[in-house]
């Protein structure tokens, strides 16, 4: 039976990679068939074992190798990037449209324009991406499928260096290293990541790394991968007080003012005097908005008693009200009880994005990681619900099933009441168990 599971994973996840995300219906359906033979291949009582289970995973990763990005045009980006410092041009100094009407200050290309989907807006790429897509054009220049192999290449490098981190971060916290399939196999992680091209992957491996050599008390070199994961993607800035769990206040400081110095020091010199990267920021905060739960009430709200859309200002209000609640969990977690590191972690990301005003499917990959590392299953859950929000581009078109976004959310919060209550009596039991049968 576990073959034939192999199989139809194998088939369905290859289908996934062929599908328009124009036609949800069809994406959702071979989705929720390729999720639920993942979920019986780690949970069954005939589940895969670790070896089989990676092979399984590296197959289908080889595989994606043949498939061009159909749910994602990002790349396009990566490559304009790549392009303009090739050209000596900075990507934060000019919006591609500015470029475009002014096209003596590089040579730039019509054809990969037109493919852009930002194109009045600057790179919203921090230094480590921009460094990888100045590599890939210097290897393939305007070879599209060039790029799209490369980008592939990285990324199942990245994602077996993931696989070895979590094995041994399962192994330093004496839990079932079986759990690396729940990131391996999960076709949320195929899908986003090989087969279409997203960077997070660079950034969960960077913070793992800097959990891992934290533990083992190298502060310096921890503090390296930390401000490598920053500097792959803003995110994981937020975790950096959360990160030297073994380490106390003197090393905690240390570990906190390395990694956050490193990663200001780098951002400075790569982006110097150009600040469209502030640009880019701030847009994440006032315009984009996607798949959000508690923001698209509070602008439901803005729109009941201001009468249109008040993204310029709830979404810097949610962000500082992020940021406050981020901080006053801090304080608890050091003065009055501290939790496991990745507990710690994933409840502050699970808050993050509760708040923010755009969660796309990818995002979710760090907290898939953290819930391996904390024994938590909503994350799980969560990379299967949040495909729902594909349906944003159903029949080719821009707009969001709030129905199935409402969908999405009441389901995962109903999980997670169920999984704390479950974990809650499951403590009680334990606690007054006699010794002698713990």
């Amino acid at each position: 039976m576990t073959w034939l599971a192999c199989v139809v994973w194998l088939l369905t996840t290859a289908w996934l990679q062929c599908i328009s995300r124009s036609d949800f219906y069809s994406l959702w359906s071979i989705y929720a068939l390729a999720f639920a033979t993942y979920a019986w291949l780690i949970f069954s009582r005939q589940s895969i074992s670790l070896r089989d289970g990676l092979v399984l995973a590296l197959t289908a990763r080889v595989i994606s190798l043949f498939f061009d990005p159909l749910l994602s045009d990002d790349y396009y980006r990566f490559i304009w990037d790549g392009m303009l410092m090739h050209e000596g041009v900075h990507p934060m100094a000019y919006t591609p449209s500015y470029l475009m009407q002014h096209p003596g200050i590089a040579s730039v290309n019509e054809f990969l324009y037109n493919h852009l989907n930002s194109q009045k807006y600057y790179s919203v790429y921090p230094p480590v991406a921009q460094w990888i897509f100045r590599l890939s054009f210097e290897i393939n220049g305007m070879h599209f499928g060039g790029h799209v192999l490369f980008y592939k290449g990285l990324l199942i490098a990245t994602d077996a260096v993931i696989a070895y981190l979590l094995y041994h971060l399962l192994l330093l916290k004496k839990q079932p290293t079986q759990r690396v399939l729940w990131y391996a196999l999960n076709p949320l992680i195929l899908l986003e990541f090989t087969g279409n091209l997203h960077m997070d992957g660079i950034m969960i491996a960077g913070l793992l790394g800097a959990v891992y050599l934290s533990d083992k008390k190298s502060i310096v070199w921890s503090s390296l991968l930390m401000a490598f994961s920053v500097l792959s993607k803003m995110l994981t800035l937020i975790l950096v007080p959360f990160i030297p769990h073994r380490l106390y206040w003197n090393k905690m400081i240390l570990f906190s003012i390395l990694s956050c110095s490193l990663s200001m020091l780098i951002l400075y010199a790569s982006f110097r005097s150009h600040t469209g990267w502030m640009e880019s920021v701030r847009l994440w905060f006032v315009s984009f908005e996607f798949n959000a739960s508690i923001y698209y009430l509070a602008r439901e709200l803005g729109y009941w008693i201001k009468g249109y859309n008040t993204i310029e200002k709830t979404g810097p209000i949610l962000a500082m009200f992020t940021l406050c609640g981020i901080g006053l969990y801090w304080i608890r977690y050091i003065w009055k009880q501290r939790p496991d590191w990745s507990t710690a972690m994933l409840f502050v990301l699970t808050f993050y994005f509760f708040m923010a005003t755009t969660v796309h499917p990818w995002y979710l990959a760090s907290l898939l990681c953290l819930g391996i590392l904390s024994m938590r299953i909503y994350p799980m859950v969560w990379t299967f619900l949040v495909f729902l929000s594909y349906s944003h581009y159903e029949d080719g078109g821009f707009h969001e099933n709030y129905f199935l976004i409402a969908t999405e959310y009441i389901l995962l919060v109903a999980w997670i009441i169920l999984e704390w209550q479950t974990r809650k009596r499951q403590a009680k039991i334990y606690s007054t168990t006699p010794a002698s049968l713990h």
